[in-house]
């Protein structure tokens, strides 16, 4: 079972033990491990455990899912894992010594607070010399492993180390001197195809499932030997605390010569955490038939989210039917594909619109330099909230708590403002916020309604980037009938 049941099933027997206090004789057959004593309660305990599982699995969320675990589930099952991307940062390495000193690919460097960095290329630094390398946070452990028997689908399971999140995954047999691929759930893998497959069962470690030579993949062989090289990170890395750096170790005396520092500015990309719950909840609304299959139906949104949805702050992709009805017929427009970003981190923008071009490029290479990028144009959302007000609040401090309310959750930088509105936010989504939200609505007296901009003339395009600001939001109340006046009120 999960972690929680396991947290639930100590809990029971705690409880058990303290309980039987009351029956003397009971409790010390209990903690004298009397079988049959502890085989009937812990039997119960097992027994309401199985019954606490049926219960949250029969508390179905068709659409909006609002719990944890069925956020989870659904991540799960559409094959989204728990994989964060590496910073990357050039870094700044000056030789104070008297002689040459060469640095290979992957030495690791640590920074101020002992993350570690690989060398992404081999360097050399003249005496006297001042050069800037690539290097990202990241560092390989390599685990090896020998197959005990021949079985179809044989699993293997694998885990980071330090609380690190994983970044890649490396297959080699080492036994046949052959490096497998990573295929998705086995799509299009050819019999005795050197293919694997990653699952999760609760987004925190990772298995690599091998194939069976007569349905899907390689059948993995007894005695074979696998290296398995795990690329860990620490995912979002704040580069305002970089500074100083050296080397993990020191393998000649000249190395000892090197002044090394992050200096600001040299970010190459970004670092992004995993998924947070909320989300894949933003995940969890597509439906599964576009999972692992951006091509169908032409919807490449669900593939670019599930990769980069922790890079940037806005992203629409159309094709040209939307194109079309958005901004007129266009023959430049047959077979292509429209793209719009901003990157969380505007010096990486470059880097992330290849890297979305890589992957649009990946999933149907039909599409390969087929894809127009349209830039961002920002568009704060108009909203108006009206409504009557009870004498007891504060109408000041109200109207505060409304505008910090929608800036929180639709301004900008925000995960409903991470994707396009064409008919502006819902007013059913803000309405509930507004109310479970802000006590001055929970009086039974007070009322408000909501009011947004009228997008039927002016439609909000792919491009246009909307969210609520400060100045968009005009809040208008008046006091409630009963104010000024002595009556009671139930």
């Amino acid at each position: 079972m999960s972690v929680q049941s396991n947290v639930i099933r100590q809990k029971m027997l705690s409880s058990i033990d303290s309980n039987l206090n009351d029956y003397p004789d009971i409790a010390e057959r209990w903690r004298a491990g009397d079988p049959t004593v502890r085989a009937m309660l812990i039997s119960a305990v097992e027994t309401v455990l199985w019954l606490i599982r049926d219960n949250s699995v029969n508390i179905v969320e068709p659409f909006i899912k609002s719990k944890e675990s069925t956020i989870i589930a659904d991540a799960i099952n559409k094959g989204i894992l728990p994989v964060a991307t590496p910073c990357q940062h050039l870094i700044t390495i000056e030789n104070k010594g008297t002689d040459q000193v060469n640095l290979s690919q992957g030495r690791l460097i640590e920074d101020g607070t002992g993350r570690q960095w690989r060398l992404m290329t081999s360097i050399t630094i003249e005496p006297g010399d001042t050069k800037k390398v690539l290097t990202e946070q990241s560092v390989i452990i390599h685990n090896d492993t020998t197959i005990p028997v021949t079985e179809s689908f044989f699993r293997i399971n694998v885990a980071t180390s330090d609380d690190a999140y994983f970044a890649g995954l490396r297959v080699v047999n080492t036994t046949q001197n052959q490096v497998y691929d990573y295929t998705p759930k086995f799509m299009n893998a050819a019999l005795g195809q050197a293919v694997y497959n990653l699952q999760t069962d609760d987004l925190q470690n990772i298995s690599v499932i091998f194939g069976d030579s007569d349905r899907a993949g390689l059948t993995a062989q007894a005695g074979d030997s696998f290296t398995i090289s795990i690329t860990q990170c620490y995912g979002e890395v704040d580069v305002s605390t970089l500074g100083a750096a050296a080397l993990s170790e020191i393998y000649a005396s000249n190395e000892s010569k090197l002044n090394m520092y992050f200096k600001a500015g040299d970010m190459v990309r970004a670092g992004a955490d995993p998924l947070s719950v909320a989300q894949m909840r933003l995940l969890a609304s597509f439906p599964s038939m576009y999972d692992q299959n951006a091509v169908f139906m032409g919807n490449f949104d669900f593939l670019i989210r599930k990769h980069f949805m922790q890079r940037f702050s806005y992203m629409a992709v159309w094709n040209e039917a939307i194109n079309e009805k958005n901004y007129g017929p266009s023959l430049d427009a047959i077979n292509h594909l429209f793209l719009t970003v901003s990157a969380k981190t505007q010096s990486e923008q470059a880097l992330l619109i290849d890297d979305i071009k890589k992957l649009i490029a990946k999933a149907d290479s039909l599409l390969t330099d087929r894809v127009y990028v349209i830039p961002v144009v920002e568009r704060p959302y108009k909203i108006t909230i009206s409504g009557r007000l009870a004498s007891v609040h504060d109408m000041d401090s109200v109207k505060t708590q409304i505008k910090e309310l929608l800036l929180q959750n639709f301004g900008k930088h925000t995960l409903a403002a991470s994707y396009p509105n064409p008919d502006g936010f819902n007013k059913q989504e803000i309405s509930i916020k507004i109310r479970n939200d802000i006590i001055a609505f929970q009086d039974r007296i007070s009322d408000f309604s909501v009011i947004t901009e009228n997008t039927n003339d002016n439609s909000i395009k792919p491009h246009e980037w909307a969210y609520i600001t400060e100045d968009s939001i005009t809040i208008e109340f008046t006091r409630t009938a009963d104010t000024g006046t002595s009556i009671w009120t139930l």
